[in-house]
């Protein structure tokens, strides 16, 4: 219960940067799915050389196969990435990762957008809806609160840098919230990335086959 009442607490303090977020994510994913599908349905041609791009590509890639715990750990890292590959921290650092955020806010939605919209089209939207609909209802929100997550933590942070810069004295329970957010945020956007990628590596294979 007490986790409970935590996340409710942390959602009601940033309802307005999670619809923020969340609207920008969705509009950009649906734009993206249109432009994708105008584009395609008027270019025949650029969808088989697509194909084709993919299966050459698929041969040189180390995608493990479906039912394994391999691609399991691939899949949840590569989503969490932001929490634990040092590669990709620096968006946690202040002013420069904002930027990074923002990048990477607009690239997951039109990726996500780009391959809705090409699976629709090459397989049809049964197949589409039962690969990406099952894993993708905690996927999304999880993007979602993963950004939100890093936003908070930089409007914290920024307030805190620009108090001491400015020779004010930093609200220490303003700071402290702000990291307790960014930490519950964070954590329940790992959790939600759990669940994805355990539907997208056991459930997910099954459905398509069937």
């Amino acid at each position: 219960m007490r986790v409970m009442d935590v996340a409710i607490q942390t959602f009601r303090r940033n309802r307005l940067l999670i619809a923020a977020i969340a609207v920008a994510f969705f509009a950009i994913m649906i734009i993206t799915a249109l432009v994708t599908y105008a584009v395609l349905l008027a270019s025949p041609g650029l969808v088989k050389g697509f194909q084709d791009w993919l299966e050459s590509a698929g041969t040189y890639m180390a995608i493990p196969p479906p039912y394994t715990n391999s691609l399991y750990r691939l899949i949840f890292l590569n989503n969490i990435g932001h929490f634990w590959n040092p590669i990709r921290l620096w968006v946690w650092i202040p002013f420069i990762g904002a930027f990074e955020l923002g990048y990477e806010l607009l690239l997951n939605a039109v990726l996500i957008g780009g391959v809705a919209a090409f699976v629709g089209m090459t397989k049809g939207p049964v197949y589409t809806a039962a690969g990406l609909l099952p894993h993708g209802i905690f996927e999304i929100p999880a993007f979602i609160l993963e950004f939100v997550g890093l936003a908070r933590w930089h409007v914290t942070t920024t307030r805190a840098l620009y108090a001491k810069l400015s020779g004010q004295p930093v609200d220490r329970p303003l700071l402290l919230e702000g990291v307790k957010d960014t930490v519950t945020l964070s954590l329940l956007s790992v959790a939600l990335f759990a669940v994805a990628a355990y539907i997208e590596t056991f459930i997910t294979p099954h459905l398509l086959g069937r």
